[in-house]
């Protein structure tokens, strides 16, 4: 999964790898990762890039500030 700016091509902000669970209602955490910072207000996109639709279920999404 990538995550981007303003579009789902836009500026790359982080990328993370999302494990195959084995079941639709059965959900893991992925490891934090570092998100490159921007200043002001932006849309944010999560691309999944899979051949088939409907792959994951997100269930949510996390962001701190260190």
């Amino acid at each position: 999964m990538t995550t981007s700016a303003d579009a789902p091509d836009g500026t790359l902000l982080a990328t993370t790898p999302v494990p195959h669970t084995g079941g639709w209602d059965t959900y893991r955490s992925t490891p934090a990762v570092l998100v490159k910072e921007l200043k002001g207000t932006h849309k944010l996109y999560l691309v999944f890039t899979l051949p088939q639709n409907n792959s994951f279920d997100v269930d949510a999404v996390d962001f701190r500030s260190s």
